[in-house]
This record gives structure tokens, C-alpha cells and sequence, in this order.
């Protein structure tokens, strides 16, 4: 079987200064998922931001009280950014790793706007 594309993201989501985001992402193929790993890019290197894996969901410290798990699972792996600022626009990968594939990942782009 083909599979047209094997993560479902939204290219970009829009959310309003100080509202919360929810990025989505989610495997359309069956696979052995070990870990689901969410990573801002910047313009140095990504940064790791929250994993998901079977002993459950670990958010790293920068990101601990803004960055929650909306779905928690290794095939549909959301998350939500509270209280988006501008330091919050950025693209974001959602990265499920694989066994015995390997990474599958996924992109979302977030814009910030301001208050209206």
C-alpha cells in the first residue's frame, strides 16, 4: 500500500498573541513507534522541546508550564503552547521515531499575531 504522505501536520497555524496554540501531528502509517520528539527550529540548530514515549511524556525544562501533550500517544502526538508570545513563532518537527525505519517527521510553521 502507498501512503501519500505519512504525517499529518498543518503546514501553518495562526494563533493571537497571549491565546494558546494547539500544533497537531499525527503518523498516518502503522509503525513501531519508540519515541515522538517535538523540536523549534532555530536558527542555530532544532531544540528539543517535549518526547512522548511509552513511559509517558517528558517536557523539557525551558519549555515546562507553557508546552503541554494535547494528544498523548506514540501515533497521534499533539501539543499546545500556552500563552503564545512572539518568541513562540517559529517552525516546529514532530519527529516519530521508528522501529526498524527510523525518524518520520512532520513540520508545522507558527504566526504570531498581535492583538486586534
Amino acid at each position: 500500500m502507498l501512503w501519500p504522505y505519512l504525517v499529518r501536520t498543518q503546514q501553518v497555524v495562526t494563533a493571537t498573541l497571549g491565546e494558546d496554540a494547539v500544533l497537531n501531528c499525527e503518523l498516518m502509517k502503522p509503525e513501531d513507534v519508540r519515541q515522538v520528539t517535538w523540536q523549534k527550529e532555530t536558527t542555530r540548530a532544532n531544540e528539543n522541546v517535549a518526547t512522548y514515549s511509552k513511559r509517558g511524556p517528558n517536557v523539557n525544562l525551558p519549555f515546562q508550564g507553557k508546552v503541554e501533550f494535547e494528544d498523548e500517544g506514540l501515533q497521534n502526538c499533539s501539543i499546545v503552547i500556552r500563552g503564545v508570545s512572539r518568541g513562540d513563532e517559529s517552525c516546529y518537527k514532530c519527529l516519530f521515531n521508528t522501529y526498524p525505519d527510523g525518524p518520520i517527521s512532520g513540520r508545522t510553521c507558527l504566526r504570531v499575531n498581535g492583538k486586534i
